[in-house]
């Protein structure tokens, strides 16, 4: 234990501070109703498009610094609600993990955020104990009696909003991070899983089975030896703990360290009052508690990220024995629910961070540039997309498709390798790569016996197939049909001369080469912009037999390209003109 250890880290309030600044935080003033209202409102800066994982665009978080409910309580001054502020947005995203985003583009992003968690798993930081009366976390102490008694007492007395309000049966806490600690290593795991209100000294715990996560396992060894198991729940973490919760950690390494790996400093940690772990000193509140692993409580509705209600099941019973909190306290709070989303953003960046590395580190399959998940509406697990450079060998495309989705147990349902010159955060580029640069009866494999998972439950069998395409370019395939990138470039200039909206590209914007091309085809294109197509119809003039081309949209073969010679002004042929292409085209 170390007295007088200074925090080297951005806490909660250090970082809305910089959000703040960065013009990346709302703070609302104006009472809202955290039971029916508080979602909703954060919820339509999802919907109304002005921040999507799509683009990097100005997605702003949320700060409710006067929060009320339906019962007429108040809670300003004592405990504000924060919502979207870990990654609210790509450039939120980016500021909890300390990159200085600088507008980069989500692919950019990825390779900046790929190195920070390379660095966190191969350069962990030991956490680092202070005395209690040292941690923020301790400034308020509720253990015994301040617990019980419902309205206003214990988790009552917290303005923890509801997430689906008309759906959900409870107000939860959806951004909270579970401790618990393996019984053989003791080592800490830290995972991001829901929580629902009870009563004022209980809450229930949804830890899923079909990830195979650390707080289901060390919850299995629990109920093995008989023993109850000691709980902690996180609630406003630092900003580079908080993005630890959905991770996937090597499970030797305990996640507070991964955690100062990230910020390359040690993070200050704290026993806890009631059950013997240890908590993170500079969280907003923390809530200790019990688990009997040989109950369980009905819990949910809850409405959940793959886009449909959760309905109600059988999950942890926590018999809360303290809560520990700052004096002025914030919680956060993670837009869920049908993607696009907070935890969609969170978990998309993460684990593409985490699976490109397993790529290329782990399995070697260097020609793999990039990897992403996609989130709108299917929720980041369902749809993985990865990026190889141009000409990798058949065998390590296959390598890296088998091997991103068999990483995680229920992600890659559907995984997609494509070239680097698409875009695998846009699904219009990506189902545009699977339309033209594959062969179905070639390029597709389906396996069975892929995990359920984070979805809906299956009801006819306990597994799922999946299915792996390889949408790379088989052969060289003729340009892009969009006007070149120097063309493209001066009627920008245009466009923002003339004073009209900012533009900000989505789909793709301009015309480049994927190797079926000649030389000869781009004179023809620099004469018809220079306005002298006349000399191309020179080029074209003699005509040929039909029969001796085989008949209409017969190809010309690179070899047989008839060239115009500006500078004698003379059409040149070649031996054997006319030649057409070996490939037919059907009728």
């Amino acid at each position: 234990m170390q007295k007088g250890f200074p925090r080297q880290y951005d806490d909660l309030n250090a970082h809305l501070e910089k959000l703040d600044k960065a013009g990346l935080l709302w703070t609302i003033s104006d009472p809202i109703n955290k039971d029916r209202h508080l979602h909703p409102f954060v919820r339509w800066g999802y919907v109304g498009d002005v921040g999507t994982v799509v683009a990097n665009n100005p997605k702003r978080a949320f700060l409710f610094t006067n929060v009320t409910d339906s019962k007429g309580h108040s809670y300003q001054g004592d405990c504000d609600v924060m919502v979207g502020g870990t990654a609210g947005s790509p450039a939120i995203y980016a500021a909890s993990l300390g990159i200085d985003d600088a507008g980069d583009d989500l692919t950019a992003l990825s390779q900046k955020i790929f190195a920070k968690w390379v660095q966190a798993f191969e350069k962990p930081v030991p956490a680092v104990e202070i005395p209690s009366e040292a941690a923020p976390v301790h400034e308020v102490v509720l253990t015994g009696d301040a617990l019980k008694g419902g309205e206003g007492k214990g988790l009552a007395g917290l303005p923890v909003p509801n997430n689906t309000p008309g759906w959900d049966t409870a107000p939860y806490f959806s951004a909270g991070l579970w401790i618990t600690k393996d019984l053989d290593t003791g080592v800490e795991n830290i995972s991001q899983n829901r929580c629902s209100l009870k009563a004022s000294d209980r809450m229930t715990a949804m830890w899923l089975i079909q990830t195979n996560g650390g707080a289901h396992n060390n919850w299995v060894k629990y109920k093995e030896r008989g023993e109850k198991m000691p709980v902690a729940l996180i609630v406003g973490a630092p900003p580079m703990l908080q993005v630890i919760g959905p991770q996937k950690t090597p499970e030797h390494l305990n996640d507070l360290d991964v955690a100062g790996g990230l910020a390359g400093v040690p993070y200050r940690k704290v026993a806890c009052k009631t059950v013997p772990l240890m908590a993170p000193a500079d969280a907003q509140i923390i809530i200790e508690g019990w688990i009997d692993p040989t109950k369980l409580e009905m819990e949910a509705p809850f409405g959940e990220s793959y886009g449909n209600m959760s309905v109600e099941e059988y999950n942890h019973s926590v018999e809360v024995t303290a809560i520990t909190r700052r004096k002025k306290a914030t919680i956060t709070s993670m837009i869920s629910q049908m993607a696009p989303s907070e935890s969609g953003v969170i978990k998309q960046l993460n684990y593409s961070a985490v699976m490109l590395n397993h790529l290329k580190n782990t399995l070697y399959v260097r020609q793999v540039k990039d990897v992403a998940l996609h989130g709108p509406m299917i929720g980041v697990s369902r749809l993985t997309v990865i990026v190889l450079e141009k000409n990798t060998p058949r065998t390590e495309v296959w390598r890296a498709l088998t091997g991103a989705s068999a990483f995680m147990r229920s992600v890659g349902k559907i995984t997609v390798a494509v070239d680097e010159d698409i875009n695998p955060n846009n699904v219009e580029e990506v189902l545009w790569a699977i339309a033209y640069r594959t062969d179905l009866m070639k390029s597709v494999k389906i396996e069975d016996y892929q995990a359920n998972g984070h979805a809906p439950k299956l009801r006819d069998r306990e597994w799922e197939a999946k299915i792996m395409i390889d949408a790379t370019m088989h052969y060289p395939m003729p340009p892009v049909a969009l006007p070149t990138k120097d063309i493209m470039e001066e009627a920008r200039e245009l466009w923002e001369k003339a004073g009209l909206p900012k533009i900000a590209p989505r789909w793709k914007w301009y015309g480049y080469s994927l190797g079926d091309w000649c030389e000869e085809w781009t004179k023809c294109a620099d004469r018809a912009v220079a306005g002298d197509w006349l000399l191309n119809g020179i080029r074209t003039a003699v005509l040929v037999d039909t029969d001796a081309v085989g008949g209409p949209t017969a190809g010309v073969p690179r070899k047989g390209v008839v060239r115009y010679n500006e500078q004698t002004g003379q059409v040149e042929y070649p031996e054997g003109f006319p030649l057409r292409d070996k490939f037919n085209t059907d009728e």
